[in-house]
């Protein structure tokens, strides 16, 4: 029989663990995202083991200082309960795929500025994704030094990259129109409400009837749905009622008799079960994007499209935070700046007298027309 490649090692989520019995303690040891590289550190690590009875990182042996690695596994112990679990799935991504194969095996209380910063240095993704990957590095070392692991903090000095700010690819009104021709029926409704609320997949994907108050005019978002979980809300400030529009309204009560008695939720698939992010926007979204002849673009901007329709009316930028669930002002005024005009009035009366039912010249010269007749 072949002798086993990779025996004493495990594969976790991209990255090559070293597994064995030492002493009656059970090692686990990050290596290497590769299996060669892998196979060749541990080639030493038993070599090791076999001339001198002890792994090369001392630290670890003589039970002097804790590994990051170990620290990083308390601190997922603890915050598992605390946070939600696509939150949790990210941070175990970043810790796996970027953090433990170089800081898994190093003593914590080594850990300096320097070697953050040259950690950094090294990543070859997006600024937006480093600055991820940050954060459950930051909450380890925090833990590490609130309870007097470590005498000082490295990560207090080390900031976020500067991210450059992301271009977005609003629809206009009449593209909007045009959209909403071609996109399939079965899901046009569900369209009108993402253009005309600013609601995010996941707040529409978990809305239910309970939470549609016709009577006051509200959506009541108190829900979302990321990864499959249902829970609570992005933010505190998303946590609100939204503002029934009348295009809104007309959706929704026509939606109304397709689910309504069927199941809690407002929209279903054609399956009559609950929508999926990467089933709408490619077969659903992008589809209708190329059947109406427009730019391809993220589902998301059905959101940024509600802000600027808003905003290039007139509406005021407060109302429409407000309906967003933006944190602050200044979320506003980074996204949609060039947008912004003076406005006179809000609660979504300019746009629906200066945009939604404008009349178009052929719609005037029809009705002149009909009039002379």
């Amino acid at each position: 029989m072949a002798k086993d490649k990779d025996h004493n090692l495990v594969e976790r989520e991209g990255v090559w663990y070293f597994r064995k019995t030492i002493d009656g303690r059970d090692a686990r040891i990050a290596l290497s995202q590769s299996v060669l590289e892998a196979r060749r550190i541990r080639d030493e690590y038993l070599r090791e083991l076999k001339l001198n009875g002890r792994l090369p990182v001392t630290k670890e042996t003589d039970g002097t200082g804790k590994l990051f690695g170990e620290m990083a596994q308390e601190w997922v112990s603890i915050i598992s309960k605390e946070i939600k679990l696509s939150t949790l799935s990210d941070y175990r991504y970043s810790m796996n795929r970027y953090i433990l194969p170089r800081f898994g095996n190093t003593p914590i209380a080594e850990i300096n500025y320097l070697d953050i910063r040259k950690f950094v240095s090294t990543l070859g993704c997006s600024r937006k994704r480093i600055n991820n990957i940050l954060v459950p590095m930051r909450s380890v070392l925090k833990m590490a030094y609130l309870s007097e692991i470590i005498e000082k903090n490295p990560m207090d000095r080390v900031k976020n990259v500067k991210t450059d700010k992301p271009d977005i690819h609003p629809l206009s009104m009449e593209e909007v129109r045009l959209f909403l021709d071609n996109v399939s029926e079965r899901f046009k409704d569900f369209f009108v409400v993402a253009f005309f609320t600013g609601m995010r997949f996941g707040e529409m994907a978990c809305l239910k009837w309970q939470n549609v108050d016709f009577r006051l005019g509200v959506i009541k978002v108190r829900e979302t749905r990321v990864m499959g979980e249902e829970g609570r809300p992005k933010t505190k400030k998303s946590t609100r009622d939204i503002k029934i529009l009348p295009p809104v309204r007309e959706a929704l009560q026509d939606q109304r008799k397709q689910t309504f008695g069927k199941s809690d939720y407002v929209f279903l698939n054609q399956y009559g079960k609950n929508i999926d992010p990467m089933s709408m926007n490619f077969h659903v979204w992008k589809k209708g994007l190329k059947a109406a002849g427009l730019a391809p673009r993220s589902l998301y901007q059905t959101r940024h499209t509600f802000a600027t329709l808003m905003l290039d009316a007139g509406e005021h930028p407060g109302w429409v935070q407000k309906m967003m669930g933006h944190e602050t002002m200044q979320m506003i005024y980074e996204k949609y700046y060039s947008y912004i005009k003076n406005y006179d009035r809000d609660e979504g009366s300019a746009f629906m007298e200066r945009v939604f039912t404008v009349k178009t010249d052929q719609q005037i010269d029809e009705s002149r027309a009909a009039e002379i007749s």
